[in-house]
């Protein structure tokens, strides 16, 4: 960015009008503050065994912290923390059995309408595929993978560990191509609500 503004002032240098190089200068420096949609949206790659910093089957006091999540104050199973209209969702059981609780799911999500003509943004899969993908991107990257009909209209396609321990869940809308959520669990499929 600094050396496109420097090659423009450079290239606008030889003219005689002052003001007009002084105007282009500022034209072009006053958008580049501003932070792009995705600036703050986690780039880390999902995969089955967690997304980024959050491994499942972590303590989930360590996922939350480093995550930077908050816990949700009438599910404490959920924390949350939302950046540029983007959700990232860590989730433990609501009842463990283990001691310290460990995560069972980790989920990065936006609303499909936000997304309509943007690029695909963070985090991706080994195959490139994340939020903003189309299904028909996300099946020909995955061939094998299964597409579940969940409550209502909600549809995943579910791609699977080699090893079974944890799938990749990619949301998306029945009537839409817009993929919403990546989802990394142990679970069957992403809980249609997670705090009821």
């Amino acid at each position: 960015m600094a050396a496109a503004v420097a090659l423009l002032a450079g290239c606008a240098g030889p003219p005689a009008p002052t003001p007009t190089v002084t105007e282009t200068v500022t034209a072009s420096a006053d958008p580049a503050p501003s932070p792009s949609p995705s600036a703050s949206v986690p780039t880390a790659d999902a995969s089955p065994s967690g997304i980024g910093d959050v491994e499942l089957g972590m303590p989930y006091d360590e996922a939350v912290a480093a995550a930077g999540a908050t816990p949700v104050e009438a599910c404490p199973w959920l924390a949350t923390v939302e950046a540029d209209g983007y959700t990232l969702t860590v989730q433990r059981p609501e009842v463990s059995e283990q001691d310290p609780a460990v995560v069972d799911l980790v989920q990065v999500s936006a609303s499909p309408e936000d997304l309509e003509g943007k690029p695909t943004t963070g985090p991706v899969t080994g195959e490139g595929i994340g939020i903003g993908s189309r299904v028909d991107e996300a099946l020909a990257a995955y061939p094998d993978a299964a597409e579940i009909e969940s409550v209502g209209d909600r549809r995943y396609l579910e791609i699977e560990s080699e090893d079974g321990a944890g799938s990749v869940f990619l949301t998306y809308t029945a009537g839409t191509d817009i993929i919403w959520a990546v989802t990394a669990t142990t679970l069957d499929e992403p809980p249609y609500e997670s705090c009821a």
